[in-house]
């Protein structure tokens, strides 16, 4: 199996990858747009319309779209993000032309009532305050607006109530025109599919389209580190719990330093064998969930941990993640911790190549955000060139107080973090 990148004369891209053994299709239309690419005046445009384009269009209406998927048995969906708007099915090959005649309609043929632009305005209204009402999620918007302001990234995908009460069905058509470009979208094709099937479907509903000749939109890789000052985030909830973030400042996804990472937080934080899931929740029974997570994007990024507890518990906690950060820059990882690291890695990786909708999208994002595609084979080799003084140096390089920032999300936030956190 391997992945087939062919770029057109209109700059539209396409990827293939044939995956014989399995009987079901994914198709995805990428869209280089999101969150980042919106002016202060458009914040929550790339979510809106990606709610519009389900709505209709001037062959379908938005009952017809839902009605056809379904009835064939196609899974169907959407995205946002803040680096790309992501339309996608997975039926059988059978289905694979209805599945590109509805997203080609979708993405060349938006049509909507008013009356529907506004009804979906409060549906995304409602997903806003859903998403509020979810301390978890408010803390995730909290990190990152703290850590990324003044940047792309610092503003909510979906954006304020406010500015999606103040749009008007002309920006979305605007907004549409201005993005939704060949040089500027990727269609990709994973499992029971080959080329010459892929290449009938956009040929057939695609290409006819393009006239001009125009070289893809290719993403500029930049050696790029966001450092923010020291800062401690605070959102008064009225929560039983406490919902507190530890950041620390890293690379941008481009550096090689994103793979020890991985180590760094597999040991630390990733899942029920970690040291921080044993140490505080095993051991002093302090948390019912305590986890990390490395988040990169092209200017830079952090690697956090995360916990949840009652108040009373929020300083020990602190303490108790002190400790162990210490005692990792001081010993490093153990042997049997980097086997371990790897072994996760490569079963990940391998389980996530054999879910051919998982496969589509991780093509189509790599393609649009680095100009290529990271094969399985190509990360596995990365990872298992990183040993124990890598990881150790990593661990020095980055876990520092100096710039961190804590959030929490809850109430009575009386904590003072950085008395706690020393290095």
């Amino acid at each position: 199996m391997e992945n087939i990148i062919k770029t057109y004369p209109s700059g539209l891209r396409i990827i293939v990858r044939n995956m014989p053994n399995f009987k079901s299709v994914a198709t995805s239309v990428y869209v280089g747009v999101g969150s980042r690419d919106e002016l202060e005046t458009e914040h929550g445009l790339s979510h809106f319309v990606e709610h519009m384009l389900f709505k209709g269009t001037t062959t379908r209406t938005a009952e017809q779209i839902a009605q056809t998927l379904s009835s064939l048995g196609v899974e169907y969906n959407a995205y946002t993000s803040n680096t790309a708007t992501c339309y996608h099915t997975r039926g059988l090959n059978s289905n694979l032309n209805e599945c590109c005649d509805i997203l080609s309609d979708m993405y060349f043929n938006l049509r909507f009532e008013e009356a529907d632009f506004r009804r979906e305005a409060e549906v995304i209204v409602q997903e806003i305050a859903m998403r509020d009402d979810n301390p978890q999620w408010c803390l995730s918007e909290l990190c990152g607006e703290t850590f990324f302001a003044g940047t792309p990234y610092g503003h909510n995908i979906a954006g304020t109530i406010k500015s999606v009460r103040s749009f008007k069905p002309q920006d979305i058509h605007s907004y549409v025109r201005k993005h939704y470009t060949a040089p500027n979208t990727i269609i990709a094709f994973s499992g029971d599919v080959t080329l010459q099937q892929a290449e009938v479907m956009v040929k057939k509903y695609w290409l006819a389209h393009y006239k001009d000749e125009v070289k893809p939109n290719l993403r500029v890789l930049e050696d790029k580190k966001i450092v923010p000052a020291q800062a401690f985030a605070k959102r008064q909830k009225s929560t039983e719990q406490q919902n507190v973030a530890v950041l620390f400042p890293v690379c941008n996804n481009n550096h090689p330093d994103k793979y020890k990472l991985t180590f760094i937080n597999e040991i630390l934080s990733a899942d029920m064998s970690s040291r921080l899931f044993i140490s505080v929740r095993d051991k002093l029974g302090l948390v019912y969930g305590i986890s990390g997570g490395v988040h990169l994007n092209n200017v830079g990024g952090y690697y956090y941990i995360w916990f949840s507890c009652t108040p009373g518990n929020t300083e020990l906690v602190l303490k108790t993640i002190a400790s162990e950060i210490t005692r990792f820059k001081v010993g490093g990882p153990t042997e049997e911790e980097i086997r371990k690291v790897k072994n996760i890695k490569k079963s990940e990786r391998l389980f996530e190549a054999e879910n051919v909708e998982q496969t589509n999208q991780r093509n189509a994002a790599f393609l649009s955000e680095y100009n290529s595609i990271e094969t399985p084979e190509e990360y596995l080799e990365k990872i298992n060139k990183i040993g124990m003084a890598d990881v150790l140096d990593t661990v020095r390089k980055y876990l520092s107080y100096e710039n961190a920032i804590v959030a929490i999300v809850g109430k009575s936030i009386k904590v003072k973090p950085f008395s706690i956190l020393r290095d």
